[in-house]
């Protein structure tokens, strides 16, 4: 059960950062496009927004089974 608890927590983390990753690259692009459709703007935006909320519920639940096997 540790060892599940472990992996599923180092997954978790790992999915995190890359989520993560990826609003950083969205909002890069959203202030670096020098021209794009109002559409594309806005496609960035809520990619970051979204991906940004998703890598903050990867790292809680990372976080959380990793919190749970140290007190196993």
């Amino acid at each position: 059960m540790k060892k599940l608890l472990l992996i599923i927590g180092i997954v978790s983390v790992i999915f995190c950062v890359l989520f993560l990753l990826f609003a950083i690259l969205n909002l890069f692009g959203y202030y670096h496009v020098l021209d794009g459709s109002a559409y594309f703007y806005d496609r960035l935006y809520h990619r970051m927004i979204i991906y940004f909320v998703i890598g903050i519920v990867f790292a809680v639940i990372g976080i959380l089974f990793l919190t749970i096997r140290s007190k196993i």
